[in-house]
């Protein structure tokens, strides 16, 4: 009964991703950001938290993140869409989400206002024949690999422009209605999984040094909010060298402090491909037992351009 207590504590703060690369993946948590970059653009992350953590029982359980999205403006729909697919692993849980967005943008002074909606599906899949139980007649504990369904609903917006980007949004908003998934199973022994809702706030800005042309700042931030009660902020700063080629830093509160790097294809076939890691050296108390988190994330954003008709006139001249 301990054993699933304590995981569904450090289930609940990790029932939304997180990612340090946060300034290159908006559109995860912000469904306002579909579309509203420079093409279609898809890109993937991977992330392994907390790296070499075996868990009191020696067999692991350290979270690890992979996440892929694609996002397109289409003028038609006065907007963007996009699909968001997360695959969330932490101890003898596994959690799978599939979202699809759609964002109104509107032109407003030197900048755009995106404001979207996201919709899709959570699987959570909890693997109950790995706990340890200090009674084996728990009754909580006599399920095999089970496994729930719910329904996922986000909205954000997002105002961003040349220089400076702001959004807030609100995800996991089915517990508004207070919806509860349930195992497929159907054993009422088993605690059905509770979502809770988040509130992200971000905001960004691109400052070009005018002693030092080639070089701008970019200061990020991000704030997480689980519920009412629990509160967390990512500060980050990057410098970027010809808008090629940037490094960084980023402070998490209580949990870790980064350091990132990264390239822009700027020219060229590859002209729009980009890629970028991340190290997070832990603060927290699980520092003792690890040796970091290790993010890698790929980004790729064309256009497709169809060339214009050539008109053609015929002429007796020519006969």
């Amino acid at each position: 009964m301990v054993s699933i207590v304590l995981i569904s504590g450090l289930a609940v703060a990790q029932q939304d991703v997180q990612y340090t690369n946060f300034m290159f993946s908006k559109f995860n948590f912000n469904p306002g950001f579909a579309g509203m970059g420079d093409g279609i653009c898809v890109n993937g992350l991977a992330r392994q938290q907390w790296m070499g953590y075996k868990g009191t029982d020696g067999e692991g359980g350290a979270p690890s993140t992979y996440y892929f999205a694609a996002q397109s403006p289409v003028k038609v729909l006065l907007g963007g869409i996009g699909v968001v697919v997360t695959k969330d692993a932490i101890g003898f849980e596994n959690n799978t989400s599939v979202r699809l967005a759609y964002s109104f943008h509107l032109n407003i002074g030197s900048g755009k206002l995106g404001i979207g909606l996201q919709a899709g599906f959570l699987n959570k899949q909890i693997d109950f024949t790995k706990f340890r139980p200090t009674d084996d007649s728990d009754p909580l504990l006599q399920g095999g690999n089970e496994s729930a369904m719910g329904f996922d609903m986000a909205f954000g917006a997002v105002y961003k422009t040349d220089k400076y980007y702001a959004g807030v949004s609100f995800t996991q908003m089915q517990n508004i209605w207070n919806a509860e998934a349930e195992f497929a199973s159907g054993n009422d022994n088993l605690a059905n999984p509770d979502y809770i809702n988040h509130t992200f706030i971000t905001g960004g800005y691109f400052y070009q040094l005018s002693m030092m042309p080639t070089i701008t700042l970019n200061p990020n931030v991000l704030v997480k909010i689980a519920g009412t009660s629990s509160a967390q902020f990512d500060l980050n700063m990057l410098a970027w060298y010809n808008k090629q080629v940037y490094a960084g830093v980023t402070y998490r509160a209580t949990d870790a402090v980064s350091v990132l790097a990264g390239y822009k294809v700027v020219n060229g076939a590859l002209k729009g491909l980009m890629g970028g890691l991340s190290y997070d050296i832990t603060t927290s108390k699980m520092s003792s037992g690890t040796s970091g988190s290790f993010e890698i994330f790929l980004k790729y954003c064309f256009k497709i351009e169809i060339p214009a008709k050539k008109e053609k006139h015929g002429t007796v001249l020519y006969l």
